[in-house]
């Protein structure tokens, strides 16, 4: 072995230099100098194997962050098909709000305890999971409910449309309108969907209700080029503009186009101002005429006409003051004015009377027919669909709760409608025709709403049947149960609602009530009037056709089938079956 410090003395000493001493602390440093590198190499191996365990407990679960950060991503792709869908936004802010504040909150530090951070991580992504789910549900909940409103739109503009039908205007290009948007429904899948046709639909309604101020300009017009003819003057120059004016007004679709029509039809009459100078005193006359009948109409309704007949003498007083086209242009704005005024109380008016006129035929003709029950002895109107506690009582707060002209026009329409419906159920209970076979009223009532093309369901409140038809032509037909005289099914048009199998009713009565049930399993319902009002089948009942809808003794023993129905349209479940499977959304349901 090799003694380096003997070596080294032997080379000082040859070269005559003394050596150098060497203490004894750099003996030690110089001799332990190894051990100590050892010994940091050891601690710093430790500091780090500590400091790992540090980080390892901070910062949790991985698994658990990529699952929350996947959640995350799952519900801002829902958030994402819910506003491109059509959600609107004040329905989807509650659920924006929470996405902030889980957005703006963070991880906990703990250098001792993962524990901690996994919780955070664990509820994180439980929370973006309920969002999703519940952003899922408003995606569902908002196409029911607008989809709802979509139809309720198309009703009141088919029933509109109707009513107009009969006094003769030109309808055309809003009936295809209806028709397209009606298409559209069958078709639409989204909140958005849903909600252009409503917009649709009400625009139309707005066009359809400002029509008849139009065509009473376009009547002026008319009223001119008459007076011309009678006189012996050339009017084939008005004549080719009054054409095309209701050409225009047939072809409108929004108000905006209505109102320009109106534009162009004062500027026509203005331009004629030569041929018919002589024909003002008889225009004037005509107007105040005309506005006088209306005051005198408020009275026949029952309406305070006290204002009016003070309009009506200065529209007299306005009227023996012109004298040329200037002055009858400025009396005729003034007329239009007043007229416009007394709209909303004479359209109030008019529905007020005729939902009087309405119940007064329901009970004189209910009276007139009564149907004595030989199972409890009681005495019953058979037209009880049509009694307060039927269709009656929607008209009633329908009216009560009406505010606008747009309102009261919308609650005359129905009551003329339910008019018609009544009258078609009076003929029809003398109808000796088999329920097998189509009834001269039931073409009436597709005629009526332009049904004829289409696919309608037909209930007979009289017959105590349906018939199903398809372009005209009855299907299928089936003996049902509807209402009972205390809850009646509602006499009118409406359009399927909801559409469900294996379903449970649930009694909206308390226990204890006498129109209180047990939970029910329902195997075909199809909804057809809000309200809980459905065409379902009944397994309990054995017994269907004329009478079941009062209290009767059913063949299958089941107390509850000795009632009619709680405003529901029963039928046995194999025809409920057939009637669900061959019928759609699309499907009208016609009752009377």
């Amino acid at each position: 072995m090799v003694n380096c410090e003997a070596d080294v003395e032997k080379d000082y000493f040859a070269m005559g230099v003394s050596q150098p001493s060497i203490s004894t602390r750099d003996r030690r440093r110089h001799t332990q100098g190894p051990s100590k590198r050892v010994r940091f190499s050891l601690l710093f191996l430790l500091c780090m194997s500590m400091l790992s365990g540090l980080l390892t407990a901070c910062g949790g679960d991985a698994h658990l962050q990529q699952d929350a950060q996947q959640q995350q991503k799952s519900f801002e792709q829902a958030l994402s098909h819910a506003q491109s869908v059509g959600v609107p936004d004040t329905l989807l802010q509650p659920i924006e709000k929470q996405q902030q504040d889980l957005q703006s909150s963070s991880a906990p530090w703990n250098f001792f305890d993962a524990s901690i951070v996994d919780d955070y991580y664990r509820n994180l992504s439980q929370r973006y999971g309920a969002l999703s789910i519940q952003t899922e549900g408003l995606i569902d909940s908002s196409t029911d409910r607008y989809r709802q409103q979509a139809v309720s739109d198309l009703d009141h503009l088919q029933s509109s449309l109707a009513n107009k039908q009969k006094q003769n205007f030109p309808l055309d290009t809003l009936t295809k309108f209806y028709q397209q948007n009606m298409s559209q429904e069958q078709k639409a899948q989204y909140p958005k969907d849903y909600l252009a046709i409503s917009a649709n639909a009400k625009e139309a309604l707005v066009t359809l209700n400002q029509m008849p101020t139009t065509l009473q300009k376009l009547q002026t017009l008319k009223d001119i080029i008459d007076l011309m003819k009678e006189s012996k003057q050339d009017s084939s120059t008005l004549q080719k503009q009054y054409d095309g004016n209701y050409s225009e007004i047939s072809k409108a679709l929004k108000s905006q186009e209505l109102t320009q029509i109106e534009k162009n039809i004062d500027k026509q009459t203005e331009q004629a101002a030569g041929s018919f100078q002589k024909l003002i005193p008889q225009l004037v006359k005509n107007k105040v005429d005309q506005y006088d009948a209306q005051v005198q109409q408020l009275k026949t309704y029952g309406v305070d006409n006290t204002q009016y007949q003070k309009v009506s003498g200065d529209l007299h007083t306005k009227g023996d003051s012109v004298k040329n086209l200037q002055d009858y242009l400025a009396f005729a704005k003034v007329y239009n004015s007043d007229l416009q005024g007394m709209q909303k109380d004479l359209t109030m008016g008019k529905a007020s009377y005729e939902i009087k006129q309405f119940h007064q035929e329901v009970a004189n003709w209910g009276g007139a027919h009564v149907y004595h029950n030989p199972y409890d002895g009681k005495d019953y109107w058979p037209d009880m669909g049509y009694m307060t506690k039927g269709i009656g009582e929607d008209l009633d707060r329908e009216l009560s709760t009406a505010s606008t002209l747009a309102d009261y026009q919308q609650v005359l329409t129905d009551v003329e409608n339910e008019v018609f419906h009544l009258q078609m159920f009076e003929t029809d209970f003398n109808d000796k025709t088999p329920y097998t076979q189509s009834h001269a009223t039931d073409i009436q009532l597709l005629q009526h709403y332009k049904l004829m093309g289409t696919q309608v369901i037909v209930v007979s409140f009289a017959e105590q049947a349906l018939r199903l038809y398809e372009n005209g032509v009855v299907v299928r037909s089936f003996q049902i149960t509807a209402g009972r005289p205390e809850l009646p099914a509602v006499p009118g048009l409406w359009s399927v609602m909801w559409r469900k199998t294996k379903t449970v009713f649930k009694s909206p009565y308390p226990k204890g009530s006498p129109y209180y049930y047990a939970d029910t399993p329902i195997n075909y319902a199809i909804m057809y009037h809000e309200g809980g009002y459905f065409l379902h089948d009944s397994w309990w009942r054995n017994d269907y056709g004329p009478g079941t809808q009062y209290f009767h003794r059913d063949s299958s023993g089941n107390s509850s089938a000795n009632y009619g129905t709680h405003g529901c349209v029963n039928m046995p479940t194999d025809q409920a079956a057939w009637i669900y499977d061959h019928t759609s959304y699309n499907t009208s349901i016609l009752m009377y």
